[in-house]
């Protein structure tokens, strides 16, 4: 392998990142199916069936990201996604709009933990490693500026037709995948002191090595849970925000652009993760991070002012996006090359799984209720939760 070609990698992962980050469907894709007839209850299911698919398939993608290579992967990923978005254009059934989504949720397990591994990997093989936090940082922010500009795209092209977004998610899905065709895979370091190399595990044996691993590896497995309680129910409360932010009479082209917003400012915050971990180090960013979302998330439930529900929703994405390319930098500091992608996956699987369950239960206290009232149940019953996860997390790291 060329060090020269494995080079190329690094501005690749810029192009594939915005690439990638330009989600046309991010923060309306709960109007899209309000628009084709579901109701709060059949989406919460439907989200639910989609992280379902994760959890069901995050690690067999994941040891297929380890055994035959990320990059691999990621170019499954993207065939997938393309799939997927045509589908969800053309389909008009509500079984289509479904099938559309279950296909989605298969490209989100090829490409969770493959596409960081193939990062800290490339970095490795290049005797970078020790930037990965600023690196990671950087694209972060590339992402998040990204899926800024996307939202406001997405917003403006629903209210046009929603056949623009479909379309458009279908040609970017098709330039993802020639950005990770032309990328190097890097070669996997030997084993790492596991013993043997990754191409020479069975599926077996790779389950086995990440459940020992997990299991005497108490830091990374604290950290999983603890991301995994406060990334699933951040991710269902900024789903949840579009439907909160249309009963008080936004367009979808404000809403989008309200998420374009929050991305923009969230991009800076994640830039410079790096340099305020520097002075707080491990455990004060955990704890920033937690109490932080904690607090927001309080005042964007018990708050009746527009105002303050649009601050405290850009908030709690501050906290969130200061944590991610953190907190991914702590996960893969733990793990060595030949599990990698398949620990970083048991990780997504975590998130996955708190999610079928904050997200489903609010649709479902919402129809029962008011989606009001239903985030008031979430997040009293959420917040021992999460405490709970960082104290543990605080004492194992």
């Amino acid at each position: 392998m060329s060090f020269h070609r494995l080079q190329t990698n690094v501005p690749l992962f810029y192009v594939y990142t915005f690439l990638n980050s330009f989600i046309l469907d991010r923060g309306i894709w709960m109007l899209f199916l309000l628009a084709k007839g579901f109701s709060l209850a059949e989406i919460g299911l439907l989200e639910t069936l989609y992280h379902c698919m994760k959890v069901v398939f995050e690690v067999p993608t994941g040891y297929i990201a380890d055994r035959y290579g990320k990059r691999v992967s990621l170019l499954a990923a993207e065939a997938g996604g393309i799939a997927s978005a045509v589908v969800m254009l053309w389909g008009e059934e509500p079984a289509a709009i479904v099938a559309g989504f279950i296909l989605g949720g298969l490209m989100g397990t090829l490409q969770s933990g493959a596409n960081s591994a193939l990062i800290y990997d490339t970095l490795k093989t290049l005797g970078r490693e020790a930037g990965f936090k600023r690196f990671n940082s950087q694209l972060y922010a590339v992402m998040l500026v990204t899926m800024g500009i996307s939202g406001t795209a997405g917003g403006i092209l629903s209210d046009i037709d929603w056949a623009w977004v479909y379309a458009g998610k279908t040609i970017l899905h098709s330039l993802t995948l020639l950005s990770v065709y032309i990328m190097t895979e890097p070669a996997c370091s030997n084993a790492e002191n596991l013993g043997y190399g990754a191409s020479s595990f069975t599926f077996y044996r790779q389950m086995k090595i990440s459940w020992q691993f997990m299991l005497s590896n108490l830091p990374f497995l604290s950290l999983c849970l603890y991301g995994a309680v406060l990334y699933s129910m951040s991710w269902s409360i900024s789903f949840y925000s579009q439907v909160v932010f249309q009963t008080i009479g936004l367009t979808n082209t404000v809403i989008g652009t309200l998420n374009g917003l929050e991305t923009w400012l969230s991009a800076g915050v994640a830039a410079a993760a790096f340099v305020l971990e520097r002075k707080i180090k491990k455990s004060g960013s955990l704890v920033a991070a937690g109490l932080g979302f904690t607090a927001s998330f309080m005042l964007f439930t018990m708050s009746s002012n527009p105002v303050e529900v649009i601050a405290a929703f850009y908030l709690m994405a501050v906290f969130i996006s200061y944590l991610e390319p953190l907190l991914d930098a702590y996960l893969n500091e733990q793990v060595p090359s030949p599990i990698r992608a398949t620990m970083l996956s048991i990780f997504s699987m975590m998130v996955s799984g708190g999610m079928m369950l904050t997200f489903s239960a609010i649709g479902f206290l919402a129809e029962a209720f008011t989606l009001s009232s239903a985030l008031h149940y979430a997040l009293w019953a959420w917040i021992p939760l999460c405490l709970g996860a960082l104290v543990w997390a605080l004492k194992k790291i």
